[in-house]
């Protein structure tokens, strides 16, 4: 019924964008109402000495992860997250956030009441994708907001997660099976377009840049990596069997989009290896984040993506897991993520099996006749969750970076 509901909603709003003005604003009030008290009834900022705010979007549940990983790390230190949503339908598929504005709140008199509200109450501020957090939250820019801010004498700094601010063109110059190498569509030109504002918003910032995964230090060599954050205790307490002890492994392939993993390449390999016998393959689709520790669980091999080169959210899960993760990582991001571990007193070993489109197949055959060799290096990946997605790695990002500013 969500979507009937919505077009009607829209279309209600087309008609009352179509009376004249006076009449409008007339009819526009009792909605108006609804959404400023929405807006007047979230959460004040908890007191302390530091003060942040993250948003708008929470993409992946980093903005909260982020946000919590500062409160329960760093002394004397507030912070909350803010996810502005896109549609009127409430998505199973959501993360939540401290802040949850409705389209129907953002209706309301966001930057008087919201705006005003993070000016009195925070000192800090971390704009994801480059988007403001005061007020016109998908439209606007960061750019709209820095001098309200530094006004406030409020520090800031911006965060990229991806696709965003990494170049299709660029991306495909880099890597020799981009998903951005064959002709561009609508798709491939909507990106474009967005990174290409991002990028000139960009040049024009004077803040701090963090990037969320190590792939984006090719795009943006001056920014700082800011590590994500899972629960990784759920998704080791959700494995609770042995790896690779079947005699056909399950391998589970989850594609948030499907483009951007490599999907149909992933899809031929292993339905190939399931016709043949190999292996017991499982795609999840339309699973709420909240059930995926249990499919990860259940797995004995998660293959991630093999044509992006980025180490994203699903993959630092399935190590936490203790799974076998396969992805592609290239080697400037390998020798990224190595470095790091060993500045924390770990071996350097990423727990990941290397594979692109051309040599998937030969790797997951790797996995099965050296099941032993395979499930060591899965075994290596609670630690590896716990030293770089637990929180404690990016709260001391947050802090050297932006919060100690």
């Amino acid at each position: 019924m969500a979507a009937p509901v919505n077009r009607l909603r829209r279309l209600a709003w087309r008609g009352v964008a179509a009376l004249p003005g006076p009449v409008r604003e007339l009819a526009s009030v009792p909605v108006r109402r609804r959404a400023d008290r929405q807006l007047r009834a979230l959460t004040p900022m908890p007191g302390a000495g530091r003060r942040l705010y993250i948003g708008p979007w929470n993409t992946a549940g980093q903005g909260s992860g982020w946000a919590r990983a500062a409160r329960m790390h760093l002394p004397d230190v507030a912070a909350q997250s803010l996810v502005a949503a896109r549609s009127a339908t409430t998505s199973p598929f959501r993360f939540p956030a401290d802040h949850e504005l409705s389209v129907l709140a953002q209706r309301g008199h966001v930057r008087q009441i919201h705006g005003e509200r993070v000016l009195r109450e925070a000192t800090h501020v971390l704009f994801e994708s480059g988007r403001p957090v005061l007020g016109n939250l998908h439209a606007g820019s960061m750019l709209d907001d820095v001098a309200a801010l530094e006004k406030a004498g409020i520090a800031h700094a911006v965060l990229f997660h991806g696709s965003e601010i990494r170049g299709p063109r660029e991306h495909a110059d880099r890597e020799p099976h981009s998903p951005f190498a064959a002709a561009w569509d609508e798709y491939v030109r909507t990106l474009a377009s967005v990174v290409q504002r991002n990028t000139r918003d960009l040049s024009a910032y004077a803040g701090p840049v963090l990037v969320s995964t190590p792939d984006l230090l090719d795009v943006l060599p001056e920014a700082t990596w800011l590590p994500l954050v899972v629960d990784g205790d759920r998704f080791t307490a959700a494995a609770d069997s042995p790896v690779l002890r079947r005699r056909r492994p399950v391998v589970l392939h989850a594609p948030s989009n499907p483009r951007l993993k490599g999907t149909a390449v992933i899809e031929r390999v292993l339905e190939g290896m399931q016709a043949a016998g190999l292996v017991e393959y499982r795609r999840l689709a339309g699973v709420p984040h909240e059930q995926m520790a249990s499919f990860v669980g259940a797995a004995d091999v998660v293959v991630d993506q093999v044509v992006l080169g980025n180490p994203g959210v699903l993959l630092a899960e399935t190590m936490a897991a203790g799974r076998v993760a396969v992805a592609h990582l290239g080697p400037a991001v390998r020798e990224r993520m190595s470095r790091a571990d060993r500045d924390l007193g770990g071996e350097g070993v990423v727990p990941v099996v290397e594979a692109d489109p051309e040599t998937l197949e030969s790797a997951l055959l790797d996995v099965l006749a050296d099941r032993a060799g395979h499930a060591e290096l899965a075994a290596r990946g609670p630690d590896w969750a716990r030293r770089h997605h637990d929180g404690r790695r990016a709260a001391a990002v947050l802090d050297q970076v932006l919060l100690s500013r």
